[in-house]
């Protein structure tokens, strides 16, 4: 699985990064939180490992970021020097849900990687991939495919790919949308949802050539129906 990890000390980096790729994991390692920030905007994440004392944006800032941005969907192992009870629970709070007491070692690091993926993946794990005619969702990575071909969709693009494949053939209300992909209603007057539909449509290429037709019910919501191929 690709896990991102946030880490600027070089050796630590080179150890969990070491450790992960022993386990089958794809890393991707950024410096500071700002670079991880705007690559989480348009890249899937299986899980982030990241280090509390961090340059640039403090990690507490980031975590809450996530968790407001993301959601739960991205498991969050932290990763400190301090060990201390009130340390631990704050960064609970903050949104972590995991955290890895120093010092690292290879073994405990890849046994509570692959323990936190089990556990914040239940519904993925159990279901397999979503396949519908040419298109497939890696549930457990966060992937989708169209013929074969891995199209990269930000966070919540794919959150609302999945949920309209989930619900083909039946009208998706925009308040159902809402509270399925963002947890909370949009004033009347956004276009969040609407932009985010038709960046999906484009990239997927929601089309009858591939088997497929995403229609919008004005004023109401949408729905993703099969038709025949031409």
């Amino acid at each position: 699985m690709r896990v991102a990890v946030l880490e600027d000390n070089p050796a630590r980096a080179i150890l969990l990064e070491q450790t992960l790729r022993l386990s089958g994991h794809e890393t991707v390692r950024f410096r500071e939180g700002g670079a991880l920030m705007q690559a989480l905007r348009s890249e899937p994440y299986a899980l982030l490992l990241m280090a509390w004392e961090v340059p640039g944006i403090p990690a507490r800032d980031v975590l809450l970021w996530i968790r407001r941005t993301l959601g739960d969907a991205l498991p969050v192992m932290l990763l400190s020097q301090h060990n201390d009870d009130d340390h631990i629970a704050r960064c609970f709070a903050h949104g972590a849900d995991a955290f890895l007491p120093p010092p690292v070692r290879h073994a405990e690091l890849a046994a509570r990687v692959d323990a936190l993926l089990r556990r914040m993946a239940p519904v993925a794990q159990a279901c397999g991939d979503l396949e519908l005619g040419a298109y497939r969702f890696v549930l457990a990575e966060r992937r989708a495919f169209v013929n074969g071909r891995l199209v990269k969709l930000a966070p919540k693009e794919y959150e609302l790919a999945v949920l309209l494949f989930r619900h083909a053939g039946q009208l998706l209300l925009r308040q159902t949308i809402e509270e399925a992909v963002w947890h909370r209603s949009m004033p009347c007057a956004s276009r969040t949802v609407d932009s985010h539909l038709s960046r999906v449509r484009t990239k997927l290429a929601l089309e009858p050539r591939n088997g497929v037709r995403l229609s919008a019910v004005y004023a109401t919501g949408c729905r993703l129906d099969l038709v025949e191929q031409p």
